[in-house]
Parts: structure tokens; sequence; C-alpha cells
């Protein structure tokens, strides 16, 4: 049986149920849903037929659980299901940055997208910024700022922007998505503001030096780490400074916000592809990912990964791929990543060494 994992404790909950009710309605297989909801109590029923239904309460709905140790799902003290592999749909802290994935592994259920590591990377913007720098990827100029150093002296950081690379700058938390918490700040007073947001939703902040007349361009991966895909770019349209929540999530995305494939150079499209493949890889994802660049005429720069993609990025891939045969091929590739992670040693048995031989 395969489990769809959607909702969750993140301020992405809601798009999260969107992505989990579409795989819901693609799936070929059989298939159990678990929603996460905002208390973090897993429920499953039979009426998950609309985001309204979930977000009221209103789809017939029990409490589940795994158990630690076990590839089964619970409804109080009864079996409901041997869990085969987990969809995960989940968008967000607590669904896509490891948490729920270390869960899964202890229970020895395989699970779609990215491992434990990568998820953790792929969510946190600084520590995945450095995984890209590392790997000789180019990324925008930046700094980060913890709460400890905010809260001593916030004109330290204004200080620091002035003698780096100036305004405007983008002031982003670390560990959010959608856009939620982002401010543009073009002058010292509007970064103290914008600092204020952003420090209410994480206890990190990332300012990046704000680009200008640069092309927004995503790019997705699929793959298992040997053999990988990628799709078409993609380009967003309808924002300014950057991509709004609403952007990104408001009226017919696929036919009014986005231009597939994106309308950049036949040099800057080929390195948006060659530089997905690659960050994909210096992460080391799993399944599915969107990259997300910042393209200026030739000069690409990697903005961030995303490790479970909203709809999972299936409108991105050439060929019209349907959205089932996408499933199909996650749900296989988090298989066989378990069946090899099960054919590791577990226990090693030191041999004694003989005294006096």
């Amino acid at each position: 049986m395969i489990v769809v994992f959607f909702g969750g404790r993140s301020c992405e909950h809601d798009i999260s149920i969107i992505t989990g009710l579409q795989a819901l309605s693609a799936c070929g297989r059989a298939c159990v849903p678990v929603y996460i909801d905002g208390d973090g109590l897993w429920w499953t029923g039979d009426k998950f037929d609309s985001v309204n239904a979930v977000k009221s309460g209103k789809f017939g709905g029990k409490r589940v659980h795994i158990r630690a140790g076990e590839p089964y799902l619970y409804a109080k003290n009864k079996r409901l299901c041997k869990i085969d592999a987990a969809l995960l749909c989940m968008h967000g802290m607590l669904g896509e940055d490891g948490s729920l994935q270390g869960y899964l592994e202890m229970c020895g259920i395989a699970y779609t997208g990215s491992g434990v590591l990568a998820s953790a990377i792929g969510m946190n913007k600084l520590y995945s910024k450095r995984i890209f720098k590392s790997a000789g990827i180019a990324v925008a100029p930046y700094i980060p700022v913890t709460r400890a150093e905010y809260e001593r002296d916030v004109s330290v950081t204004v200080k620091a922007i002035n003698g780096s690379f100036g305004f405007p700058v983008i002031v982003k938390p670390c560990n959010l998505g959608s856009s939620i918490g982002i401010s543009v700040a073009k002058s010292s007073t509007e970064l103290y503001t914008a600092l204020r947001i952003a420090f209410e939703w994480d206890d990190t902040v990332i300012i990046e030096k704000a680009l200008e007349n640069f092309t927004e361009v995503n790019c997705a991966v699929l793959g298992d780490g040997k053999n990988v895909t990628v799709s078409d770019t993609e380009q967003p349209v309808g924002w300014e400074c950057f991509l709004t929540f609403a952007d990104k999530y408001s009226g017919d995305v696929k036919t009014t916000r986005h231009k597939i494939p994106a309308e950049i150079s036949e040099a800057a499209e080929e390195k948006v592809k060659s530089l997905a493949v690659k960050t994909f890889e210096a992460v080391g994802c799993s399944g599915v990912a969107r990259v997300d660049f910042l393209v200026l005429g030739d000069d690409v720069y990697v903005n961030e990964i995303n490790t479970i993609p909203g709809s999972l990025s299936c409108a991105l891939f050439a060929g019209d791929k349907k959205f089932s045969s996408l499933i199909d091929e996650l749900i296989d590739i988090a298989i066989m990543r378990r069946n090899r992670f099960e054919k590791l040693k577990r226990v090693y048995t030191p041999i004694e060494p003989i005294i006096g031989k």
C-alpha cells in the first residue's frame, strides 16, 4: 500500500494539501491518505476530495500513527495496512527538512524524495549555499545573520551590508519556502523592518544582494543518483523584485504565471540545465527536485533547491509527462533506494587478537 503524506506543521501547510490531493488523484496504485494537521496530529479518511474538506476537518477521518520499527499504519491498536512506500507531498519544516524522512527510515519504510541529509540541506538556505559554493556553483553575494547577532547589535549587520554589497537586498528566513517572510530592503531603515519580519519566522536569516534586471528560471531534475532526467526550463511571470506567495499559488499557475521554456538565450538554457544536475548531485538528492536560478545575461546563479517541489514539478518535464507516471517513477526510486540500504551490513563482529602468538 502507498501512503500519501501531506499537510504538516508548517506555514506551507495549505500548499502541501494541494500537492497531496493532486497526488492522491493521480496515483495509479492503491493509496491511503495521511493528513498531518496544524497541531501535528495524523489523520486518514475517505473524503479527502477538496482543500476545503481537509481544512474544515470534514473528511470522515480517524487518528492514525506509525510505531517505531514497524512498517505499518495503525489506528489505535489495529493495523490498517502494511506500508510499501510513503509518497511525501510535504512542504516546509517538519516534512521537507529531513524530520519525517528520519522517522520513516527508523521504521524501515521506503519514501519518495531525498534522504535525511539532502532534505535538511535543501531546506536550509545557508548550508545549501555553502554546499553550492564548495561545488563551484555560483550564488548571489549573501550574509547570514543569527538571532543572537541581531539581538546583540543589529547595527553591526547594517554596517556589514553597506561595506559588502550595499542596497537593495533581499532578506529571507533561512528555513522557509513559498516566499513567506521575505522582504526587499532598499535602505538601512527598510532593512531593520525586513529583519524584524524575517526573525518572526526563523532564528537565522539570509541577506542577499538583490540582482537587477535578472530572469528567474526553474529547472527540475528526476533521478536516483545514477541516471537523471532534466526538465524543460520554466520562467515564472507576474513578479517584480521576487515571487510572492500569491504569485506562486494564486490563479491558474500553469497557464498564466509560467512560461515553458524560459525566454533566455540558448547558452543560458544549456548552463541552467547543466547546473541543475550539478546542484542535484552536490546536495545528494533523490527522486525529483526543482532548482531555482537567477539568470543575468549568460551569467547563472543558483538561488535554492526544493527537494519536494509543488505538484512535484511534473509540468516542467517535456513530452507532457503524466503525473501518474511521475509518481510511479518516484515510488520505484524510493523502493530501490530502500532495498540498497537494506543490503548494507549492520552488524560488525571484531576479530579478537591472538595474544602471545
